[in-house]
C-alpha cells in the first residue's frame, strides 16, 4: 500500500486529508451570515485552493475515495477538544445544544474554548441530523451521497441521530455558476419533508456553503413542518459571501 500524503504539503499522514500543521493553517471555523429562516450555522474550511480542488474532484470527478478522506478529516476535526467545544458552544446559541450556565454566552462570535466535560447536549430524541438531499439524477451518476459520507457517522458524537428528513420534489439545475437570485429560483419548492420533525431541532449538513440559498430553502420546509430550530453545518464555505 502506498503511503498517504497531506494534500497541503506532501508529508506522510496516517488518516484524513491534511497534516496537523496544514489543518491548523487552513481551518477557518466561520459562522454563516444571517439567513432566514436558518437559526445559525458554520463551516470548517474556506472553499479555495486544495479544499476547492477536493470538492470538485468529488462533485465532477465522482471520486468517492476523496469523499472518504474528507470524512476522515471531519472525524479528526470533531475529535479535537477545542473544536468540539467551540461547535457545541456555537450551536447552544441556536438552540441545538444546552451548556452549563457558566458557559451560556450569547455571543456567537466568541470561540473561547470550554471544557468538554462541562457540556451537556439535548436528549437524543429531541433533535436530528440530516443531509441536504442531492438531486436523484446526480446521485445516480455519482453513486454516493456526499453529506451522508461526510457527516452520518458524526451525529451521535454530539448526542444526535442521523435520519433522512428531506427529499427533492423536482429536478433542479446544478448550482455551480448560478447567481444568488438564480439559485433562489432554482430551489423554489424543490424540497419536501419525509419525516416527523414537529417539536424537533434539526442540524442540516452539506459539503459546501455558498450563498445559503440551499440551506434557507431546506430550513423553510422543515420549519413549516413544525421543526423548532434548524441550524447548518458545512465542511467548507465561500469566504466571499461573508463579506
Amino acid at each position: 500500500m502506498f503511503p498517504r500524503c497531506c494534500a497541503g504539503c506532501g508529508v506522510e499522514i496516517e488518516a484524513g486529508f491534511l497534516c496537523r500543521d496544514c489543518r491548523q493553517g487552513l481551518l477557518q471555523m466561520k459562522a454563516f451570515p444571517t439567513i432566514d429562516p436558518l437559526d445559525g450555522g458554520l463551516f470548517f474550511f474556506a472553499y479555495e485552493n486544495r479544499i476547492k480542488e477536493a470538492i470538485h474532484r468529488i462533485k465532477f470527478g465522482r471520486e468517492k475515495d476523496v469523499t472518504v478522506l474528507l470524512s476522515e478529516e471531519t472525524e479528526i476535526l470533531l475529535a479535537e477538544p477545542e473544536i468540539h467545544a467551540a461547535i457545541t458552544k456555537f450551536f447552544a446559541n441556536a438552540g441545538m445544544f444546552r451548556t452549563c450556565a457558566e458557559n451560556n454566552s450569547t455571543d456567537k462570535s466568541s470561540w473561547r474554548a470550554i471544557d468538554r466535560n462541562t457540556v451537556r447536549v439535548a436528549k437524543k430524541d429531541i433533535w436530528l441530523w440530516s443531509g441536504i438531499p442531492t438531486d436523484p439524477g446526480r446521485l445516480r451518476q455519482r453513486g454516493f451521497d456526499i453529506p451522508s459520507v461526510l457527516f452520518s457517522q458524526r451525529a451521535q458524537e454530539f448526542g444526535g441521530r442521523w435520519v433522512s428528513l428531506l427529499c427533492r420534489t423536482r429536478k433542479t439545475l446544478p448550482m455551480f455558476g448560478l447567481s444568488p437570485e438564480e439559485r433562489r429560483r432554482n430551489l423554489q419548492d424543490c424540497f419536501a419533508v419525509t419525516g416527523n420533525v414537529r417539536g424537533k431541532s434539526v442540524m442540516l449538513v452539506d459539503d459546501i456553503f455558498t450563498t445559503g440559498a440551499t440551506f434557507s430553502a431546506a430550513a423553510a420546509v422543515l420549519k413549516e413542518a413544525g421543526a423548532v430550530t434548524v441550524a447548518g453545518l458545512a465542511f467548507c464555505g465561500s469566504i466571499e459571501n461573508l463579506r
